[in-house]
C-alpha cells in the first residue's frame, strides 16, 4: 500500500515536472499566486525527491521561493532532500519542504498537490499562524514558511505544528488545522507564552492536544 502512494506521488511530481519544463529559471523567485501548476500530461520521468538533487527537481516544479531554499543550503547537512510527500486521500498529497533547519527547530513551506496523474494542481498553503513579539500579546498572521516541527494525520486530513520560543522546549505554540480545504483551517490552538525562569519540562508534539499545562487561545471567526 505505502509502494502504491509513493507511486502515485511520484506519477503526480512527474505530471508537475512536464508542465513545467519549458518555464524560464527567472521563475523560482514568483509569489504565491505564481505558484501554483494546471499541468496537462504526464509524460515526465517520475522523480521522488529523496536526495539533494530530488530536491533540485521538486523546486523545479514546485518553485518555492529564493530565500526558502538559500536558507535550507546554508543550514542543511548531508544528502539529505528536505522534502517530505505524505498522502492525505485519493490522488492528494501534503509536500513539505524544509528551509531553514534552524537551532533547535525547522521551518517550512507546505503544498497540496492534487490529481490523477494526468491533470494535476499544485498550491503552496497559508497557514494562520500565531507569534509573539513580546512574550505576552499574540498576533495571528497566514505565513507561507512555518516554524516547528509537525505531525500529519491523514486519516483525519490534518496537521500539528508545535513552535517552541526557546531550545529548552518549555514554551511556545501549539496548533492543529485542518487540510480538508483548499487553504488550512485553524482547528484548536494553545500557548505557553512566557517561558518560565527555570526551564521546564520540554513540550511534546501531539497529533490532537497542546502539551499539558498550556492555554488554549481562543477561536477567532
Amino acid at each position: 500500500m505505502i509502494g502504491d502512494r509513493m507511486m502515485a506521488a511520484a506519477m503526480i511530481l512527474a505530471a508537475v515536472c512536464a508542465a513545467c519544463q519549458g518555464r524560464s529559471a527567472d521563475a523560482d523567485s514568483a509569489g504565491a499566486a505564481g505558484l501554483e501548476t494546471r499541468p496537462h500530461d504526464a509524460t515526465s520521468r517520475s522523480r521522488d525527491g529523496a536526495t539533494a538533487q530530488g530536491r533540485s527537481e521538486w523546486r523545479t516544479q514546485l518553485m518555492w521561493p529564493d530565500d526558502c531554499e538559500e536558507a535550507f543550503q546554508a543550514s542543511h547537512a548531508g544528502d539529505a532532500s528536505g522534502v517530505r510527500v505524505v498522502p492525505l486521500g485519493p490522488d492528494v498529497f501534503l509536500v513539505e519542504v524544509t528551509c531553514a533547519a534552524g537551532s533547535y527547530q525547522p521551518s517550512a513551506i507546505r503544498f497540496k498537490l492534487t490529481g490523477d496523474g494526468t491533470d494535476v494542481r499544485g498550491v503552496p498553503l497559508s497557514f494562520p499562524t500565531y507569534t509573539s513579539d513580546d512574550g505576552r500579546e499574540l498576533r495571528l498572521s497566514p505565513e507561507l514558511e512555518v516554524w516547528g516541527e509537525s505531525v500529519v494525520t491523514p486519516e483525519a486530513n490534518e496537521i500539528a505544528i508545535l513552535s517552541v520560543g526557546r531550545q529548552t522546549a518549555d514554551c511556545g505554540v501549539w496548533a492543529r488545522y485542518s487540510l480538508a480545504g483548499d487553504q488550512p483551517t485553524l482547528v484548536a490552538a494553545a500557548a505557553r507564552l512566557q517561558c518560565p525562569t527555570a526551564p521546564g519540562p520540554p513540550a511534546a508534539i501531539s497529533r490532537s492536544a497542546p502539551p499539558p499545562g498550556w492555554a488554549a487561545i481562543p477561536r477567532r471567526e
